[in-house]
């Protein structure tokens, strides 16, 4: 049986980002119920795996780019996938949870997904979305060990060669200050470096649950080396990475 085609399957990187800058004004005549439902249509629908702070920031600036429909969401905790759904007007038939809430986000029929679980999940999830066939966006760092990376460079391969985008949050790639300073380096402009120094700064973490369960030591993942890949990891991924 041919699988049915999702509306966006086919879209580009490019797509993924600008699809929908012409909506508004193309329906400007129309009731306000119709620019509902055409806006609606006309949005990559997004699932969201990873409904805390992050998740939720990370969300809000999807929302406000306003290309994109909160589709879907996806946590292990009830309460926190829950909330997420209200501020975000996602139906409680969309939201997921349990460890495996994101193999029913996939089968929900979004067209992307972000990302933002714990380190040690993004090699699994990720390679889920790449074989769902959806486009994929995954917070930093991308894993916790060297096959979890390599795992996520076949997942980054395996979605270039279908034309779905794969896109890793190393956000202070896109600092101008960083950009101009490896522009400069790579030009020559201060010579020769032998060696450099790199610093990161970060306030204190706090815990999320008092220790002593499996469900603490999940909410309190960024102090714990196998979920986080400790702070070196988790953290001084920006510096390290630039």
């Amino acid at each position: 049986m041919e699988k049915e085609k999702r509306p966006f399957e086919g879209i580009n990187r490019r797509d993924f980002v600008q699809r929908t800058g012409a909506a508004a004004v193309a329906f400007s005549v129309l009731s306000p119920a119709t620019v509902r439902a055409a806006e609606a249509n006309s949005k990559i629908n997004l699932g969201v795996i990873g409904c805390g702070g992050r998740g939720k920031w990370i969300t809000d600036l999807f929302q406000k780019h306003g290309g994109y429909h909160i589709a879907a969401a996806a946590d292990y905790f009830q309460d926190r996938v829950d909330a997420f759904g209200e501020k975000f007007e996602v139906p409680e038939s969309k939201r997921f949870t349990g460890l495996s809430c994101y193999k029913r986000l996939l089968d929900s029929g979004v067209d992307a997904i972000a990302i933002e679980s714990p380190p040690y999940f993004h090699p699994e999830q990720a390679a889920a979305g790449v074989d769902a066939g959806v486009h994929v966006y995954l917070a930093k760092p991308i894993a916790v060990d060297v096959p979890g990376c390599q795992s996520i460079e076949e997942s980054g391969a395996k979605a270039t060669k279908n034309n779905q985008v794969f896109l890793i949050d190393f956000q202070t790639r896109a600092q101008p200050l960083y950009i101009e300073a490896v522009k400069r380096v790579h030009q020559g402009d201060i010579g020769t470096i032998p060696s450099g120094v790199a610093s990161y700064h970060c306030g204190r973490l706090g815990k999320q649950a008092e220790p002593g369960t499996p469900e603490a030591r999940l909410k309190n993942w960024v102090f714990d080396i196998a979920l986080s890949g400790d702070i070196i990891t988790e953290q001084n991924i920006h510096a390290i990475d630039v």
